[in-house]
């Protein structure tokens, strides 16, 4: 029976459902200060601090330099479980015996396996981390020897049980890939720097033995307790078995929607900016509140201080159960608003949550495909939980040319509400309507939005004897 131990690594292991094999060997690449180094200190610690005998060996940076970077985590390799074995001395040119530009010898050979695996520090462990093992490629004449050495050290820790992280730099020379095939297991940390200049740090999981891993590319953060990863993976939500319609506290839009909005749906708010979207997203949030239930605003454009005045001034209602968090998309990456997301709703169990605007999102993810599949996942997660989400997005497009796509996800959402500028006799009005509703029949017709002070929204008759909805000018009929 295979065991699975913690990776150290927060949000990793989901991505391998359960953390990594014990007595196997993984690689770690990356290039320099892509964070190899934290990663395998985290793997460590995490040993050590469950009673385990964990071993750096370093062919790369002295135990100096290592302690530096340790210490600006707030961690220490002083660890009574910790042992550092620093063989950079022995990769030195200058001072080191081996001979270098040859290394081909048997004996030269043996002797630096046996430096190795003969270390006392390996008895009874159950860690180890070997950092700048290209360090040893480099030096190998024939990428044979450089095989042969990892190849025995990683039989010789795979057969004491010894869970190993071996990291080594990225490299792009054809025939230099030559030790991937030994492990069993392969994460290349990455930096990749988009054309507006976002850069976003990305763990690739190339290969996985262990299980069915979410292979693929996964965001994480290097941050002041140390790497974590925020895998964009479906979450397991118990399903609510009856969900019912709820209104949204204003009877004209309740009639536009067919009755209401069910319980675990999505809804998609589109149109040009001031067209009342973020106010429709607050009338539901209010109804909700009013509900005693718990809701969530993620807004992109608008601080805390500024959606308490709204509510205030233009809907008269101070909510006792809604949480606004003002977020920035610069800095931040999909992943982490992903589980920024699950983990408030498993804390607060809200009935609505409401995104302003989704176009925000679109700065911190690497493609649009990407982007849609996230929204997918969020929505699925909700929607099992019976939570209602509300998402605005702004269009550019003039109405006629406007496909309805949100930015691809209009597919996704269960109802769609549309605002729109409208002239009417040189007058610009605000104007609004429902393009779908995925459960059944829904208002067909156009309606005047406005905003009043005190009021909240207030929704005209039907305009029935009007026409002009994607053209923009409203013509009587």
């Amino acid at each position: 029976m295979r065991e699975k131990i913690p990776s150290g690594v927060p949000g990793f292991d989901e991505i391998l459902r359960g953390g990594l094999e014990r007595g196997w060997a993984y690689l770690l690449k990356g290039g320099p200060g892509s964070g190899k180094t934290i990663f395998g200190l985290q793997f460590l610690l995490e040993g050590a601090k469950r009673g385990e005998k964990v071993v750096y060996v370093s062919f790369d940076e002295p135990k100096e330099e290592v302690q530096l970077q340790a210490e600006s985590f707030g961690w220490s390799l002083d660890h009574p479980n910790l042992y550092f074995i620093d063989k950079v001395s022995e990769m030195d040119i200058l001072t080191s015996d081996l001979m270098f530009i040859d290394f081909d010898s048997v004996s030269e050979i043996h002797s630096l396996i046996d430096s190795i695996i003969r270390l006392e520090e390996l008895k009874g462990a159950s860690r180890v981390f070997i950092d700048g093992m290209s360090i040893l490629r480099d030096a190998s004449k024939d990428p044979s020897i450089y095989r042969r050495i990892v190849s025995s050290v990683i039989r010789f820790l795979n057969s004491k049980n010894i869970t190993s992280l071996i990291a080594e730099e990225l490299v792009t020379e054809v025939g230099r890939e030559i030790i991937s095939y030994l492990t069993s297991g392969e994460f290349v940390l990455e930096k990749v720097v988009r054309d507006d200049g976002e850069v976003f740090r990305i763990v690739n999981v190339l290969k996985y033995r262990g299980g069915n891993a979410w292979l693929g590319k996964h965001y994480f953060d290097i941050t002041p307790e140390g790497i974590v990863v925020y895998p964009i993976i479906p979450v397991n939500a118990e399903k609510k078995v009856e969900k019912k319609v709820v209104s949204t506290g204003n009877k004209r839009l309740d009639s536009m929607l067919g009755g209401g909005i069910y319980e675990g749906s999505d809804v998609l708010i589109a149109g040009k900016s001031g067209v009342g979207k973020t106010n429709t997203c607050l009338q539901v949030l209010i109804e909700n509140d009013r509900r005693g239930r718990a809701g969530i605003l993620y807004s992109f454009e608008e601080s805390e201080e500024v959606i308490a005045h709204r509510l205030e001034t233009l809907f008269n209602y101070r909510p006792s159960k809604l949480v606004v968090k003002h977020l920035s998309p610069y800095g931040m990456n999909l992943g982490r608003f992903y589980r920024m997301v699950v983990e408030d709703v498993e804390t607060l169990n809200p009935g609505v949550v409401a995104i302003d605007p989704i176009n925000s999102l679109q700065r911190m993810t690497l493609s649009a495909e990407e982007l849609t599949r996230a929204i997918e996942l969020l929505a699925s997660y909700l929607s099992a939980k019976g939570i209602i989400i509300l998402q605005t997005f702004e269009v550019s497009q003039a109405a006629d040319v406007f496909h309805f796509t949100g930015g691809g996800i209009s597919y996704l959402c269960d109802y769609l509400i549309l605002g729109r500028y409208m002239e009417l006799n040189g007058e610009l009005l605000k104007v609004i309507a429902v393009m779908k509703n995925r459960f059944g029949d829904h208002e067909r017709t156009l309606r005047i939005l406005e905003i009043k002070s005190g009021e909240g929204l207030r929704i005209g008759e039907p305009l029935k004897n009007y026409t002009g909805l994607m053209s923009g000018v409203l013509e009587k009929v």
